[in-house]
């Protein structure tokens, strides 16, 4: 049963389709991607110009892509996310989710990048919430 979940990544960030980083890791491999959102609060880092979510009670919006050639690309993704399986040597760390398909109404479970509990002070007094948890739209409004 665990292997079906190694098949779904949700995405928020850098890795939505269209941007570099999608382009970079996740074009070659031709994911299935659904519109999807999970819970957590997205904060903006203006230093670095991307988002992370903290767990909480708000609402990131995203993707889920699915593909078997997700478990190949993790290891590549989990290197620009600084995971390194240890939450305190790792920028982000990386978890099973319930995340929901708003194509289809399903719960899921995909992997996602969070922002580490023990680091949520410092995130709180350097980023910006980004009250609709929505990075697209950011982006949109930025530009």
């Amino acid at each position: 049963m665990a292997l079906l979940y190694l098949n779904r990544l949700f995405v928020f960030g850098t890795l939505l389709p269209g941007l570099t980083n999608y382009n970079r890791y996740l074009k070659a491999c031709n994911p299935k991607t659904f519109p999807a959102k999970a819970r957590g609060i997205m904060y903006y880092l203006p230093e670095d110009g991307y988002p992370v979510v903290l767990d909480g009670d708000g609402e990131v919006k995203g993707v889920i892509y699915e593909s078997p050639d997700l478990l190949v690309i993790l290891p590549e993704i989990d290197e620009i996310h600084k995971f390194t399986g240890i939450e305190s040597q790792s920028d982000l760390i990386r978890e099973i989710r319930d995340v929901t398909n708003l194509e289809t109404g399903e719960t899921v479970k995909a992997h996602m990048y969070l922002w580490p509990p023990a680091k949520a002070d410092w995130l709180r007094e350097n980023a910006v919430v980004l009250e609709d948890g929505d990075w697209a739209n950011f982006l949109r409004k930025k530009n």
